[in-house]
């Protein structure tokens, strides 16, 4: 068995291992948001993403659920493969490390649904957080390691990624706070600029890793 694992070629599986996570996602996003249930009908303009995780605002909350643990667990495959390909990079074994704590959160939050709150919050906090500092510790080994040869670009969009983030983070929380508190005072506007930042960068950080694995099969395939 161990003969075998030394003979897998990670910088060939990481890559898929990235794709299928972000296919697998986004699958479940799609299923779910088709099949939201409330009355105001489900859109990135004005709903959180962890809403979809509702079983009571989607019949289909189950299957986005599922793909999120299903996901998490391929992207800390790609992480750890990301990791030991940029492995002439020393920043590259804490970017792996975070990112592999980070994923393993993301993978919780299809366990730790928005209805259980407390727990919640905190497994959305580690995953947001370890990848905030996993994709700029990555995205700064890129820019760095002319080895690995995966396009500049990438580095931009990671960075981009984190300014996006840190912009969510400063905006005003008080409409969200009468959201979670279930506040009468609650009323879901049209245009909801947390839900669209929040929206903007979860999309960008699965558009970075279809990225980066994209670029790696090239690379890869110039190699053979």
């Amino acid at each position: 068995m161990i003969d075998n694992y030394k003979k897998l070629d990670f910088n060939k599986i990481t890559p898929l291992a990235g794709i299928a996570g972000c296919l697998i996602i986004g699958f479940g996003l799609i299923t779910s948001a088709s099949h939201y249930t409330r009355s105001i009908a489900y859109s990135p303009r004005n709903h959180f993403i962890s809403e979809l995780g509702l079983p009571e605002a989607s019949t289909m909350a189950n299957v986005f659920n599922y793909c999120v643990n299903m996901g998490g667990v391929l992207l800390m495959v790609f992480l750890y493969g990301l990791g030991n390909y940029l492995h002439k990079t020393p920043l590259a074994r804490y970017a792996k490390g975070i990112g592999i704590i980070a994923a393993l959160s993301f993978s919780f939050i299809g366990y730790y649904t928005a209805d259980t709150w407390v727990a919640h919050k905190n497994v959305t906090a580690v995953f947001f957080t370890g990848a905030m500092v996993s994709i700029s510790l990555f995205s700064y080994c890129i820019l760095e390691n002319e080895y690995s040869r995966i396009h500049q670009f990438i580095s931009v969009l990671g960075f981009s990624i984190v300014i996006i983030f840190i912009t969510a983070l400063v905006w005003p929380k008080a409409l969200m706070v009468q959201y979670v508190n279930q506040s009468p005072e609650f009323v879901r506007p049209d245009l909801w600029g947390l839900t669209v930042l929040e929206w903007t960068y979860c999309l960008l950080i699965g558009f970075w890793i279809l990225s980066v694995s994209a670029d790696m099969v090239y690379v890869l395939s110039k190699e053979e």
